[in-house]
């Protein structure tokens, strides 16, 4: 087995690899939600039964602190919800960077550390 150094080498170059893939993918961040409400025609079920609500997906996300909401159509809820997976595999991979990263941090400062004790 290698040394620490080369483990996280191998682990930082296996998600550069893993980072270079997003390219290729669509990423949105937010929520695909589905919201039922009554349309306000006195006319319509759903006036009279909550159970007749009219039901449609939205997509909803934070713009520069405020809510946005769109409505999606069936055809477009692929789309949406694999970006918004993607976003989510992303931050997966941002995390699984940190955690590599501060590994070679807190390995350099060891080493450092050790340093200092064989020289006095």
């Amino acid at each position: 087995m290698g040394s620490e150094r080369e483990e996280i080498q191998r682990r930082r170059q296996a998600l550069c690899a893993r980072l270079r893939a997003f390219s290729h993918e669509p990423l949105m961040r937010g929520s695909l939600v589905e919201r039922r409400r009554q349309c306000g025609r006195p006319n319509c079920a759903c006036a009279a039964d909550p159970a007749a609500w009219h039901g449609g997906k939205f997509l909803t996300v934070q713009i520069h602190g405020k809510s946005e909401a769109l409505h999606i159509r069936p055809e477009d809820e692929t789309y949406v919800r694999d970006a918004v997976a993607a976003y989510a595999r992303l931050w997966d991979l941002i995390n699984d960077f940190t955690r590599c990263e501060f590994a070679e941090l807190r390995r350099q400062v060891r080493e450092r550390h050790r340093d200092r004790r064989r020289k006095t």
